[in-house]
């Protein structure tokens, strides 16, 4: 049975009160990991690749953005060092569904077909159903990702890739899994989602800041997102044919 990794700041015991209650009533194995928490005042990750932010971004990532980062990160590095075939990782501000366990146990029943699945999304987007997991639930693709890393379920090859990709940190870890043109790995959903975002937590990520930037940072900010921007165009180009070609199914759209 897989356990469910959940990753929760040790100084937060509400959040992790909250978590404990919902995991012990959906009867699946869990564990809590003590979420990363950076202090900036020691001085940038050593993995933080801010020139590389900078030129996306032109502000710095929040200390709650990093700890998130390294936090998904070593649970990824962990379960390579373990025997398990699959690993589930929860945040702790999700709703747990009734449906949670069955929709995990059915996607643990066939791992042939996916590497990384989404639990559910931020964003509502249009998705393409592949095969039934539970009575209501499906495993889907997308052509756009709904973001997110609240929850989902990964191989031991997603594993690899993401932890590769990600060896240099400049952008937050839910945007960082949605470039699937860059790391390689296919990123399925489910829906409707077995879990949902919770929102009586305020968040730990921080408080973003849109930063006033001069009209040279500007153009240079966007020349940088368009060097990347036609590998992307060609990738959505691909898939966008073979989900609607090769699949030959008409697409729907959900709720995340």
């Amino acid at each position: 049975m897989i356990t469910v990794n959940c990753i929760s700041l040790a100084d937060e015991p509400a959040r992790r009160g909250y978590m404990r209650v919902q995991l012990d009533a959906c009867g699946l194995p869990y564990r809590f990991f003590d979420a990363v928490r950076v202090d900036l005042g020691r001085g940038w990750p050593e993995i933080y690749a801010r020139d590389q932010r900078l030129r996306y971004s032109c502000v710095d990532m929040r200390a709650g953005e990093m700890g998130c980062y390294l936090s998904h990160r070593e649970i990824w590095k962990s379960f390579l060092g373990s025997d398990d075939a699959v690993c589930l990782v929860l945040e702790d501000d999700v709703e747990i569904g009734r449906d949670f366990a069955a929709t995990v146990n059915a996607l643990c029943r066939d791992t042939s077909d996916w590497e990384f699945v989404r639990l559910t999304g931020v964003f509502q987007r249009t998705s393409y159903p592949l095969r039934r997991l539970t009575g209501e639930q499906f495993l889907v693709e997308y052509l756009k990702q709904p973001s997110g890393a609240q929850g989902y379920l990964l191989n031991r090859r997603a594993a690899r890739r993401l932890v590769d990709y990600t060896a240099s940190m400049a952008r937050s870890i839910d945007n960082a899994i949605d470039r699937e043109w860059e790391h390689g790995v296919n990123v399925m959903g489910v829906v409707p989602g077995p879990i949902s975002h919770q929102k009586t937590f305020a968040t730990t990520l921080g408080r973003a800041t849109k930063p006033r930037l001069s009209l040279r940072q500007k153009l240079m900010r966007e020349v940088h997102r368009a060097g990347g921007n036609i590998s992307k165009q060609i990738f959505l180009a691909k898939k966008r044919w073979r989900l609607k070609t090769v699949l030959n199914k008409p697409k729907a759209s959900y709720p995340c």
